[in-house]
């Protein structure tokens, strides 16, 4: 379920460098776009006001600011990336919005500079299946939960039930032939089998795991610009 290989890692914190800009242009539209899986990961991990709490790989800031209005400013969220220019985007989004309650930290999820028991719950929304080291990563966040903590992800599900991702890679399949892709590695689907992170999850020491289809539908107002 693991893969330690240094080279992957490389690679695909290059691949997410590349792509910050696009985050940064279009980070309103994607935030819109990703809503309603923000507000399922709230909600599944009970996070209200006054608490603190962890965004691993939360990107050019979100769930992070949402999740900062939520717990309001008796609590706080530290959001975390390991692409230097994401967290930037993200905290000069977080200083035009005037957001207080809120810190920023560049750092891979598999080694977390925050001491034992630091959050009171710890979420990751769509970066879960691209950490290389997925049983050390979900470690590492388990050790910085404070006791009765909770911990919520989001992943992709089965490609073939997902249009945002079909639509495309079909168009490209006609016209480039894809090599197989090894089931285990880092990518969007990594863990579209139902069961496949429950059961890293439970590897990993947490325990009253849970997982649950979240249905909705991506909408943005965007033009061909």
């Amino acid at each position: 379920m693991t893969n330690k290989n240094p080279v992957n890692a490389v690679n695909i914190l290059d691949e997410w460098r590349e792509s910050a800009k696009y985050w940064k242009k279009h980070n309103a539209t994607i935030r819109t776009m990703f809503a309603p899986l923000t507000q399922a990961l709230i909600e599944h991990a009970g996070i209200h006001e006054g608490q603190s709490v962890l965004d691993v790989a939360g990107g050019p800031g979100e769930p992070s600011l949402t999740i900062a209005e939520v717990v309001g400013p008796g609590g706080s969220v530290t959001c975390t990336d390991a692409v230097p220019e994401m967290v930037e985007t993200a905290r000069n989004e977080a200083n035009r919005r005037g957001v207080k309650n809120i810190q920023f930290q560049v750092c891979s999820a598999d080694s977390l500079p925050f001491p034992d028991n630091s959050f009171d719950a710890v979420v990751s929304r769509l970066g879960v299946m691209f950490f290389p080291d997925s049983l050390a990563a979900m470690r590492e966040m388990l050790r910085v939960t404070k006791p009765g903590g909770s911990l919520a992800f989001g992943v992709w599900h089965k490609s073939d039930l997902n249009p945002f991702c079909y639509l495309v890679s079909r168009v490209i399949d006609q016209h480039v032939e894809q090599p197989p892709t090894d089931p285990d590695a880092p990518g969007a689907f990594r863990f579209a089998e139902p069961g496949k992170l429950a059961n890293v999850m439970t590897r990993a020491g947490l325990v009253d795991v849970t997982e649950r289809v979240i249905k909705f539908d991506i909408a943005a107002p965007i033009s061909p610009r």
